[in-house]
């Protein structure tokens, strides 16, 4: 993986706690994104196709994996 690259830390098909995840990280200073947030759309029916991902920066993962278990 390349240094420069987001580091996924949390994979989701709820956009709502995706949503949740997101602002609590940004309310703690980490640098966040949501990696198609807009592709996880239902497929007949049978629920989101494609999973919502929380990537971080790098240098902020090991902070973030901290206060996502400190949610737990």
């Amino acid at each position: 993986m390349n240094e420069n690259n987001p580091a996924i830390i949390r994979e989701t098909q709820n956009p709502a706690e995706a949503d949740m995840i997101y602002e609590i990280l940004k309310s703690n200073g980490i640098d966040c994104i949501l990696l198609d947030r807009n592709a996880s759309g239902q497929v007949a029916g049978f629920g989101p196709a494609i999973c919502i991902k929380i990537a971080v920066v790098p240098e902020h993962r090991e902070k973030a994996l901290e206060i996502l278990k400190s949610l737990e």
